[in-house]
């Protein structure tokens, strides 16, 4: 008994010192539904409903596991949801129409894209005050921030490239050009590469984060929406909407290994920390996807609430 306590003791310290406490969840934003399904992954299914906004669509889980914030394009809102709680504890107004958005490595900085405002807002992750806004391109979409937290990427999707902020000027120091409608994006493991889902083009650029040069290009299935990647790096995983499946990428060789169906219009995926896994959001059949990393085989299908999108890395430390 002593011991049980010490244990419990020695977990309820490790979380409270910021680091990721061990229930593993998953915050599925539903657009349509203008909820949050909170996911227990450990369990295979979904234990909590979040009222959020009207239209909920990008999310950022933060590495620690403490919070989750959400985007909302219709209520012009950033929600902060408190992972101990499962509550809403702050929400903020930020510009006309928020969609990507991404935390930098230690929690501390949010950065949102504005798709109507074509800027990136980069906000104190405590008290939600703005600290910045920063012209990028136009229809600014995907948001993702480097390994070091020096550089964070923003996909100009009406403008076919990306834009590269300094996150220490708080100003875009770079631009890339991309292929046709660029949309969710990753940054691999050691920050050197950049992957790049183009709706349009069917296809996902390869960009070197240092020189911004683009170092393949690669055939994918019909509009592809969103990247994740492995833990350590070799894989690269990408959601078609409308081809309803996922491809992986060999990292090496720059080719695509597989092609899986999945369910109806899949949007959001994710990485799990321990790369075993990979989380698929399935807008139109309203459910999340456990998949099996090596072969993309499912595990478990979880209801979710209506028009899951998941836009963003919606499980803590995820990939």
């Amino acid at each position: 008994m002593a011991l049980r306590s010490s244990l419990i003791g020695s977990a309820l310290i490790i979380c409270l010192h910021g680091m990721a406490c061990a229930e593993p969840f998953a915050y599925v934003t539903n657009q349509d539904g203008q909820s949050v399904s909170v996911i227990d992954l450990a369990g295979r299914e979904a234990t909590q409903t979040i009222a959020v906004g009207a239209a909920p669509a990008g999310v950022a889980a933060s590495r620690d596991g403490r919070r989750a914030f959400i985007s909302d394009p219709k209520t012009h809102k950033i929600y902060r949801i408190d992972q101990r709680t499962q509550r809403i504890d702050a929400q903020r107004d930020v510009g006309k129409g928020l969609l990507g958005i991404a935390l930098s490595p230690d929690g501390t900085r949010v950065y949102a894209a504005d798709w109507f405002d074509d800027c990136l807002f980069v906000l104190d992750a405590d008290s939600l005050d703005i600290l910045a806004r920063i012209p990028v391109g136009k229809a600014p979409s995907g948001v993702a921030v480097s390994p070091d937290g020096k550089r964070v990427f923003v996909a100009d999707r009406d403008d076919d490239r990306i834009s590269v902020i300094d996150t220490h000027k708080n100003a875009v120091i770079g631009r890339a050009l991309t292929g046709q409608r660029p949309f969710g994006l990753g940054v691999d493991p050691s920050g050197e590469r950049l992957y790049v889902a183009n709706v349009a083009s069917n296809d996902v650029s390869v960009i070197a984060t240092d020189t911004l040069q683009t170092l393949a290009t690669v055939p994918v299935g019909s509009t592809p929406y969103g990247v994740a990647i492995a833990p350590q790096g070799k894989q690269v995983y990408v959601s078609n909407q409308h081809a309803n499946s996922v491809s992986i990428i060999d990292a090496q060789s720059l080719t695509v290994t597989a092609e899986v169906e999945t369910g109806e219009f899949p949007e959001g995926i994710v990485v799990a920390p321990s790369g075993d896994e990979v989380y698929v959001a399935s807008w139109f059949s309203n459910e999340l996807l456990v998949l099996d990393s090596r072969d993309l085989s499912l595990i478990r299908r979880i209801a979710t609430g209506e028009g899951p999108r998941a836009f963003g890395i919606f499980v803590a430390g995820g990939g």
